[in-house]
């Protein structure tokens, strides 16, 4: 059903109006999120550029060749540029057995007319793959996009629309079971890691597994809330390994009017990390991240045989848990006096080995300033509990060895089939963290002693007096890859042992 175009969209009816497009691709094409993200960003270019060509004439009405004078200077006048036969009544206007290559060509025009946003982000999006699109399918898509009228700053502005681009990505996410959590952090998740970093402007943001952009951009809307126009100044930093979520960032940049403001590399952040500063890793002001749980595919083999070339990953996690990698890379990546928030799974905060070495680390540098337990079943394709670690190169006096542990699992609304933080519960745990408060049952200081002797454990209810359950408890499973962990650990310093016995044998 159509939609009235003199009406303002709401983030409701553009998020509703876009969820819809599930129904008109379910069963018909293949990984539909793709295509309608990026059906979605050009529609929107082609209105957005016609909004600014009208308002252009509007401004030169007295200025004799007025269109003349727009064309010549595009730049001056569009946020992007539509070269000519790439708009969206063009290809609408393209015979059903003819659509899919319309859509690409027009895509690919866009994306050559403005290099430095679009360069390759509509490479991996193949329209004329009649298997995966067939043109019916695609005809009735342009069809339903078509009923929402026009997508100008008047009716959807930017902010909107990229609540409602967020909105549609953590539905996609939440159909997608486990994969949902490589490209999506739960908005709620996001907003809270923000606020603890507390963005101040003329400051970067650096996230190196930055999926669809989300934290980056929640950081950005953070700084917003806070300083308004002077948020013009944050710049925003990303890297993403899978090109297709890569493409969905930059276009989630753009579609949020951050697109000057953000820089986004496809590319491994262990294996190339793409910001450097000479021979060396660029630190940044802020770091903020969710990498991957589990990951069995972060490069152990690679780094085992090879080392790091840039000097991150001190203590080498094991084969099936890389987040501790990443943890290394973004400590090195943090500027003298930046702050860090990086979400973790729980075994990350008690397991042995590798683990329990970075924490040791952590808390002997004086670097951990908050641990922040979050509910369970939080996170697509993973009901797993979750802390946010917080890390300050400059704590406040009264911080001194010292760290803030905040027990907050069941600060938590049920939401559809999920738990959801509340703006209430983000609330307290922030004043908790800025207050430094000590709330029975909730909040705990433990000393840098005191973490000592538990082994640099970690996990908030070793801490908490007054906490239930106990999450620190390992799992089976976490026990096993504890024990595996520490086999390994005791294997590679074996071999290191061996290599150097085997030196003096030669001397």
């Amino acid at each position: 059903m159509a939609i009235d175009a003199s009406v303002p969209l709401t983030p409701k009816s553009l998020g509703d109006h876009l969820w819809e497009s599930e129904n008109h691709t379910r069963n018909k094409i293949s990984n539909p999120k793709d295509y309608v993200l990026a059906l979605l960003f050009f529609k929107r270019a082609c209105d957005r550029h016609a909004e600014e060509t009208a308002a252009a004439l509007e401004e030169l009405a007295d200025v004799p060749d007025a269109t003349e004078i727009i064309a010549a200077n595009p730049g001056a006048y569009h946020d992007l540029l539509i070269p000519e036969g790439c708009y969206w009544a063009d290809v609408r206007n393209t015979d059903e057995d003819k659509l899919g290559q319309a859509v690409n060509d027009a895509l690919l025009g866009i994306s050559n007319a403005n290099p430095e946003q679009l360069h390759s982000v509509f490479e991996t999006i193949d329209f004329n793959n009649k298997r995966a699109v067939p043109p019916e399918a695609l005809a009735d898509l342009l069809d339903h996009f078509e009923t929402l009228g026009p997508l100008t700053d008047g009716r959807c502005p930017a902010d909107l629309l990229g609540q409602a681009y967020e909105w549609t990505i953590a539905k996609f996410a939440a159909g997608s079971g486990k994969r949902g959590g490589e490209f999506y952090t739960p908005a709620q998740v996001g907003k809270l890691g923000a606020r603890l970093l507390a963005p101040e402007p003329g400051q970067d943001v650096y996230d190196p597994t930055c999926g669809s952009g989300g934290l980056l951009l929640q950081v950005l809307a953070e700084a917003r809330r806070l300083y308004g126009d002077g948020a013009r100044q944050i710049t925003l930093f990303g890297q993403e390994l899978t090109p297709e979520t890569w493409a969905m960032a930059r276009m989630n940049m753009l579609l949020h009017g951050a697109g000057g403001a953000a820089t986004i590399v496809q590319g491994d952040t262990l294996a190339a990390p793409a910001f450097l500063k000479g021979s060396e890793l660029r630190r940044f002001d802020l770091v903020i991240a969710n990498p991957p749980f589990s990951s069995k595919n972060w490069g152990h083999e690679r780094f085992k045989a090879a080392g790091d070339p840039f000097g991150r990953i001190r203590h080498l996690p094991t084969k099936s848990h890389g987040e501790m990698a990443f943890v290394q890379h973004m400590v090195a990546s943090i500027a003298h006096a930046g702050r860090m928030a990086v979400v973790l799974p729980n075994g990350c905060f008690f397991r042995g080995g590798a683990e329990q070495l970075v924490r040791r680390d952590l808390v002997e540098d004086d670097l951990v300033e908050a641990v922040i337990q979050l509910p369970t079943d939080m996170f697509f394709g993973a009901t797993i509990p979750a802390c946010w670690l917080v890390l300050n190169r400059a704590k406040a006096r009264d911080r001194v060895d010292r760290v803030l542990f905040v027990e907050a699992s069941q600060s938590f609304e049920r939401v559809d089939t999920k738990n959801v933080l509340g703006d209430g519960d983000i609330d307290r745990i922030v004043s908790t963290l800025r207050g430094a408060e000590a709330i029975e049952g909730f909040s705990a200081f433990g000393t840098r002693d005191e973490i000592a002797a538990q082994r640099y454990n970690l996990a908030p209810r070793r801490y908490v007096a007054g906490a239930t359950d106990r999450d620190d408890i390992p799992t089976l499973a976490d026990a096993l890859a504890a024990y595996r962990a520490a086999v390994e650990h005791r294997q590679q310093a074996e071999e290191s042992l061996f290599s150097i016995l085997n030196s003096l044998d030669e001397i």
